[in-house]
């Protein structure tokens, strides 16, 4: 018996030993090439040796018998060499069509280096044939051997390739079949996907960011929407709650505020079942909030027509400024000229509403929300002010400089007074600055006594309030 038969025995062998005992069903399919190979090699050997067959079939089958038994041996070389034996999967680092590729490549070396000149310009010959004939599809297929060997997605992969997405079910020689959310198969060409961009949802890792747009009002303070919109997100049950959904404030449109809602979700495919929960969750907390999503309409407001923005804590102004221990003490008209003259001012979480040295005439009455009191360039924290609460009252009463800088913690509502109503008011009543000299005069001994450091208490004297009034009066200009 020849050697080559001996391979070829060998190879049948190996091949169907191979197959019987691997669980791996894309080795168990390639290797019934290897033993279809191998048969047919018997085969043509048997009938090209024997006595009857004609001369011409005779030397056309010892043409093709080595043909086929390279081919049936690199298939079984590749398949066993790089395949898990036992386990029911392919090689991350390569797939099927480098397989394939590298089987054709050792094809093709064994019949240059050993095979005799005619077989070789037939081969040259037939594969100038097939380039020219099938030339979009080799296109095709080297587009896909230079995809898998990138490897910028694999089957699973959730991709974007053009106008196309979904999930990658196939990858072949020709072409790369995506199914849809629509549950459609799409087969895109290798050459096409080669060419444009591609954009892999799935990698690096698989939450992918999402996003809605929803336009607001813009009545509504930023920091509040936001604050409201990162409550529904955490209701939507496919956003993922790390990493944390976030609000950007993306555009100031024609007709209301647009902001940007973001969250991760696990998995791409379910992206337009999440943007559906993320808007009707949205709706829904915004009516409970009382938060309007304007119609997309332009409004045309002539010369000092522009609608004035209202607080509700304005019609509560009145009693905050007679709870107040500084401006209690002040007549029921004066009280009432204070409200009618203080100017809302909103601040959002971590604005600074007053800085420490500057110049400053106005005191401010906080509305609502908290606001934070500190010192010295270190921002050393000293007290937190509340609801009802005043400060910058020395500067608006004497423009002594800002003694402290004071920051909004969350947005804050403060209503600004200025010196030209204090002015007014001392104008109209001389009593004025008597009253309010009186009160800073106490809440500066109140101050004194809750003083933890006993030691500092009495270094400065206390201002008392006849010399208080003057300087009052010099700051106002009133003689």
């Amino acid at each position: 018996m020849s050697i080559p038969v001996l391979i070829g025995v060998l190879v049948l062998a190996l091949a169907l030993a191979a197959r019987a005992g691997t669980r791996n069903t894309y080795v168990k399919r390639k290797l019934v090439l290897s033993l279809a190979l191998a048969s047919a090699y018997l085969i043509a050997h048997v009938v090209s040796l024997w006595v009857g067959t004609p001369p011409g079939i005779a030397r056309t089958l010892g043409t093709i018998e080595p043909v086929l038994l390279v081919l049936a041996a690199s298939n079984l070389i590749v398949v066993l060499a790089v395949n898990p034996y036992r386990q029911d999967r392919l090689p991350a680092h390569l797939p099927a069509i480098l397989q394939d590729a590298i089987t054709v490549a050792i094809f093709a070396t064994v019949v240059v280096l050993f095979f005799n000149d005619r077989l070789q310009l037939t081969a040259a010959a037939g594969a100038v044939v097939l380039g020219l004939a099938l030339q979009d599809t080799l296109g095709n297929a080297i587009a896909g051997l230079a995809l898998q060997a990138d490897q910028p997605y694999k089957v699973g992969d959730w991709i974007r390739v053009g106008d196309h997405e979904g999930r990658v079910t196939q990858i072949s020689w020709r072409s790369t079949v995506l199914r849809t959310r629509e549950s459609t198969l799409v087969a895109l060409p290798n050459s096409s996907i080669a060419d444009g961009a591609i954009v892999n949802f799935s990698e690096p890792a698989p939450p992918t960011r999402i996003f809605v747009d929803v336009g607001v009002a813009y009545a509504a303070p930023p920091n509040h929407v936001k604050a409201i919109i990162v409550e529904a997100i955490a209701q939507v049950p496919l956003a993922m709650p790390t990493p944390p959904p976030d609000v950007q404030l993306l555009d100031f449109g024609t007709s209301s505020i647009t902001y940007r809602c973001r969250c991760f979700i696990q998995d791409m495919e379910r992206s337009s079942m999440a943007q559906d929960q993320m808007r009707t969750a949205i709706w829904y907390t915004f009516q409970r909030h009382g938060i309007e999503i304007p119609f997309p309409i332009q409004v045309e407001y002539a010369g000092g027509d522009m609608p004035v923005v209202t607080f509700p804590e304005q019609a509560h102004l009145h009693t905050l400024i007679g709870n107040s221990a500084l401006l209690g003490g002040l007549t029921a008209d004066a009280r009432a000229q204070l409200a009618a003259s203080a100017r809302p001012r909103l601040y959002g979480a971590g604005e600074v509403v007053v800085r420490q040295g500057t110049a400053g005439g106005t005191a401010y009455l906080i509305g609502r929300g908290v606001a934070r009191v500190s010192l010295g360039p270190e921002d050393l924290e000293v007290a937190r002010l509340q609801v009802g609460e005043i400060f910058g009252e020395m500067s608006w009463l004497t423009g002594d400089p800002r003694s402290a800088t004071v920051t909004a913690v969350e947005d804050t509502l403060v209503f600004e007074l200025d010196e030209s109503v204090l002015r007014d008011l001392a104008t109209a009543s001389e009593g004025v600055l008597d009253t309010l000299a009186d009160a800073v005069s106490r809440r500066r001994l109140e101050l004194e006594s809750l003083s933890a450091d006993t030691a500092q208490r009495h270094l400065k004297a206390l201002e008392p309030p006849h010399t208080l009034v003057a300087r009052m009066k010099r700051f106002l200009r009133l003689g």
